[in-house]
């Protein structure tokens, strides 16, 4: 009998929640493309991928470059817990060697952006002279295809292999559309908007183009000046990073029982809130040096 009542249970459970799962089925389903959203944008965040392809570093996929900097990470608390015996230290150098990671990546995609964008920026000039010889644009990105600036020269070999004969029609500005997308830089945005608009609205290229290379010409030479004012104050915040580590370390090779004190609960309260004090200082000044950063154009509806 009390198995037959057990069955009996379990079987009017399952019932109710069958039935409650078909009447909340349009809902659970709406809850769950968010759920796959938000860890979409967790495991592949659009901010890494743009920082990635603006770096120069496409061929390394987004989840590997988060599951990388978090294992180096989680690496170095390890080491800083095992040795040092402090697990607040432990959690400061995961928090350190992951932004040391993050800052090597921004200091390497301003250096390739700015390349990038002097080059990308002299090949608008030199289209602008071919266009004024009473060129077209097709015959303005082969001839930048063929003889621009050598860094930007593959991306518009690109563009005209995807034209074919001529650049024209919907199709190719939904592929120049996704060049834009894996490029990921504003001039770039910049100048595909104005193409698009050549081939869409039938405006004139040649005015478009010059006020895209007068604009940022300006903006180039401000970034290259206020990267000179920076440079000091960057330079500070790497190192208030690093000298930390640099003279616990220091401490631990020489003289370890000066470090017991900060083993016991209490030792280890006033170290991190020591510590806290100091990254926010850190947060200060590293707000106080990051470089305004040019806002992209969206141009979505160039997708299927």
């Amino acid at each position: 009998m009390a198995n037959l009542r057990t069955l009996l249970v379990v079987a009017g459970l399952t019932i109710a929640f069958a039935c409650l799962a078909a009447m909340a089925a349009d809902d659970l389903s709406a809850a769950s493309r968010r759920v796959r959203r938000r860890v979409g944008r967790l495991v592949r965040p659009e901010s890494v991928r743009v920082a990635l392809a603006q770096a120069g570093l496409t061929s390394i996929p987004v989840p590997a470059w988060i599951l990388s900097r978090t294992g180096l990470a989680v690496a170095a608390a390890a080491i800083a817990w095992a040795w040092f015996g402090l697990p607040v230290l432990g959690l400061i150098a995961f928090l350190v060697v992951y932004h040391l990671i993050g800052t090597a990546l921004e200091f390497r995609r301003r250096g390739v952006e700015a390349r990038h964008q002097e080059a990308l920026l002299e090949a608008v000039r030199h289209g602008i002279a071919v266009m004024s010889r009473a060129g077209n644009a097709t015959s303005m990105l082969e001839a930048l295809a063929d003889g621009g600036p050598f860094e930007v020269r593959p991306l518009f070999k690109e563009i005209v292999l995807v034209g074919g004969s001529g650049p024209a029609g919907e199709t190719f500005v939904r592929e120049l559309e996704r060049i834009r997308d894996r490029v990921a830089d504003p001039l770039f945005d910049d100048v595909v908007l104005a193409l698009t608009l050549h081939w869409r609205q039938g405006g004139k290229l040649v005015p478009a183009l010059e006020a895209v290379a007068n604009d940022w010409s300006e903006t180039l030479r401000l970034q290259r000046e206020a990267k000179a004012l920076r440079s000091g104050v960057e330079a500070s915040v790497v190192l208030l990073a690093l000298l930390p580590f640099v003279f616990l370390v220091t401490l631990q090779l020489l003289a370890p029982t000066l470090l017991a004190p900060f083993r016991s609960p209490g030792g280890e309260v006033v170290f991190a809130l020591a510590i806290g004090w100091m990254a926010l200082g850190y947060g200060i000044l590293q707000r106080m040096s990051q470089p305004p950063r040019e806002s992209r154009l969206r141009l979505r509806e160039a997708l299927p």
